[in-house]
């Protein structure tokens, strides 16, 4: 698919205006993706779809943040691949960061101006492009992406970006959907799931580490995070597809349909992902101007 097509199939999904977007849909009955599009964060004793384990992401980002600026009031944050605005709102009331969020799809960007309407947040929340940032060098003093950069074709171009933004010794916090190891995965099965969730394969740590390195950044640190989010994820994909290949299947399609759902959509995203699952981790980036 070309670099052009994938964007267009990345704003499909997330505008709501075709079944691409019924995998989201499905997913706000028990998680909030009205304003929280992340994977989320959940420790052992935490139910991951039933709660606010999105929150818990941007929660713990925000604390690392802190740990690395020691003060966070009245710093200017950018906020990439900002969604609907749920990080960027958490960020701005529990750190007081004065946030500024960037996103592709406009619809994101919509949903993210009405979920600050009814409260004076220091947000703002703009339509743009990662791989050309439309803000000038050196202004910010952070700058976060979650879970969003899995979904750009050029991502080495956004790090590059997002290290001209940040002004000196600026903070980047990074968590992403990543391959847990290059040399021994089910390609096959890596390249069906990108292609069902309208995403490049998603990037090796090593990958990572390369880019912002040669971004001119300082890698701080690399935590990974599978067991606390994307680990947890198969045990719920194999309870779907079993109910689906099972006699109660009939009375699983007709409540996706009466929910507005399209059955073979959103049961094939379902499988592709969990056929990639155990080729896919979770992991959080530091780094420094």
């Amino acid at each position: 698919m070309t670099t052009s097509g994938l964007r267009e199939r990345i704003t499909e999904q997330f505008s709501n205006r075709t079944g691409r977007t019924d995998i989201w849909h499905g997913l706000d009955l028990v998680v909030e993706t009205d304003s929280f599009l992340n994977l989320g964060y959940s420790r052992w004793y935490q139910p991951h779809f039933l709660g606010s384990s999105q929150r818990r992401l941007a929660a713990k980002v925000g604390g690392i943040l802190e740990s690395q600026l020691r003060r966070t009031a009245g710093r200017s944050l950018l906020d990439v691949g900002c969604g609907r605005g749920g990080p960027a709102i958490h960020l701005s009331t529990e750190f007081g960061f004065e946030v500024t969020g960037i996103d592709l799809v406009a619809y994101n960007v919509t949903q993210a101006r009405q979920n600050t309407r009814a409260h004076d947040y220091d947000t703002r929340f703009v339509v743009g492009d990662a791989t050309a940032l439309p803000l000038a060098p050196g202004r910010m003093a952070a700058c976060t992406v979650m879970d969003a950069l899995v979904y750009v074709p050029d991502r080495t171009r956004v790090v590059s970006e997002i290290a001209d933004a940040l002004a000196a010794d600026g903070a980047l916090v990074v968590s992403d959907l990543v391959v847990r190891s290059a040399d021994d995965c089910d390609r096959q099965a890596l390249e069906a799931f990108a292609k069902a969730w309208d995403m490049p394969v998603p990037a090796t740590v090593c990958e990572y580490r390369r880019m912002i390195e040669d971004a001119g950044l300082d890698l701080r640190t690399v935590e990974g995070i599978t067991r606390h989010s994307v680990g947890r994820f198969r045990k719920w994909t194999t309870l779907f597809l079993g109910v689906l290949d099972s006699p109660v299947r009939p009375l699983l399609v007709a409540l996706l349909r009466w929910f507005g759902l399209d059955p073979d959509t959103v049961q094939n995203q379902v499988r592709r992902a969990h056929d990639a699952l155990p080729d896919l981790g979770h992991a959080i980036f530091v780094a420094r101007k």
